[in-house]
């Protein structure tokens, strides 16, 4: 995995100050830069800009599309965990009390930026916490063997006075540090009460890479294209005007023409502004082709396509968002690897404060967010009652988010009739 930075062992100062100069020179500099072509603040570099020509630096926001696009798909409705027993009600008040939902997509927009996100779980009194952190600030460490569980993970804190603060975590310890850029001084550890690590890593599919991170180069090329565009339709602005055959106007006799907006002409004289031509045509199609050129290699569907909506069939949708279900499938195999973790870790965190329960071991089941005819689905499902269970027709519903409590509902209300 290209996030990870790898280690023989279990870092010591050496070794620690080693990955965490690694990480600050290759690792975090590509994650800032995706960021900020996220954040529409990328640099768009026009070459040498000739004097007195507008100088306009558009940026569209195509990284932040397809981000929201692939997000909203995989995570806009949360994934659910069905363990049928005690723990479907303990997990259901975590979800409720930590927002895990909210977690959930704020991590797969991590993932969709730059590859990579990370959670932190700890247990206090108030019970246990799980929060988001910055993966500009986390890395997690490996061992160079494939499929080699994680052996560490760091966390950088906000630095000051020319040196870098962080915690390592281990299963065993927390171990802070700080990194003056040469080495490593450890502090004091803490004993890891959790006894699993608590900086879980999440990955966006087997590479780590992000959703447009592969098509940077092309959204380059697109906001250079439409700032010279403006730049020349402001230079078409600014046209010269051309007097030919009146070479003894003066600037009084301009001044006049500009308050009066009438020019005098001389026998033969005539007037006309040099301006640049434009081919709007080949513009236009430019423009075109690097759209869809963007969207199509990085799986993204054109919302604004007039075909991609109206009356298509079901085969013909389908086909249209073959790309971004690949992308979808992906996600879902490396985001299960990763909730697992946290589920372990929420499990360590539930034990430590006596409530015993398993919640690692349920039924994971992701859900794609597509529009959907509510009306047609439970006319469908009605009419295979007769050779469906009560149970698998609630479970295809929607609007049903507890298939159980449904159950014992209509169990209660059928003992009362």
């Amino acid at each position: 995995m290209k996030q990870d930075i790898i280690c023989t062992g279990v870092p010591d100062a050496e070794a620690l100050g080693a990955a965490v100069g690694e990480f600050l020179r290759t690792v975090r500099p590509e994650r800032q830069r995706l960021y900020d072509y996220y954040r529409g603040e990328q640099s768009v570099n026009k070459g040498e800009t000739v004097r007195g020509r507008p100088d306009n630096r558009l940026r569209a926001p195509f990284p932040r599309y397809i981000t929201e696009v692939h997000t909203g798909y995989f995570l806009g409705l949360p994934p659910t965990i069905s363990y049928g027993g005690a723990a479907d009600g303990r997990y259901a008040v975590l979800s409720r009390e930590l927002d895990l939902p909210h977690l959930y997509f704020d991590l797969g927009r991590d993932l969709s930026i730059c590859g990579a996100g990370f959670a932190l779980v700890w247990a206090e009194r108030g019970g246990v916490k799980v929060c988001r952190c910055d993966p500009c600030g986390c890395f997690a460490i490996r061992s160079g063997d494939a499929g080699a569980p994680l052996l560490a993970a760091v966390r950088l804190l906000a630095s000051g006075r020319g040196e870098t603060r962080g915690v390592l975590y281990t299963a065993e310890r927390l171990v802070p540090f700080a990194w003056d850029g040469n080495g490593v001084t450890l502090g004091a550890a803490e004993e890891n009460l959790l006894h699993t690590i608590p900086l879980l890593p999440f990955y966006n599919n087997c590479q780590g890479v992000g959703d447009f991170e592969m098509v940077t180069g092309l959204v380059d090329a697109y906001n250079v294209l439409l700032s010279g565009a403006l730049d020349d339709m402001q230079s078409v602005a600014n046209a010269f005007l051309a007097l030919y055959g009146m070479q003894g106007t003066t600037q009084k006799d301009i001044e006049n023409a500009n308050r009066t907006r009438i020019l005098s002409l001389s026998e033969g004289g005539r007037a006309e502004f040099v301006v640049k031509n434009l081919n709007h045509e080949a513009l236009g199609q430019l423009e075109a082709n690097l759209r869809r050129s963007i969207l199509q290699l990085s799986m993204t569907p054109d919302l604004c396509d007039e075909h991609f909506a109206g009356n298509s069939s079901g085969v013909a949708l389908q086909y249209k968002l073959w790309g971004i279900e690949q992308v979808r499938s992906a996600k879902e195999r490396a985001f299960t690897d990763g909730l697992r973790g946290l589920l372990a870790a929420l499990t360590a965190g539930e034990n430590l404060l006596g409530q015993c329960v398993d919640l690692t071991g349920g039924e994971l089941t992701f859900y794609k967010n597509l529009p959907q005819d509510n009306a047609a689905l439970a006319e469908t499902l009605l009419s295979l009652s007769p050779l469906l269970s009560r149970q698998t027709i609630l479970e295809n519903l929607p609007w049903v988010t507890d298939v159980q409590e449904e159950l014992r509902r209509r169990a209660a209300e059928a003992e009362n009739e």
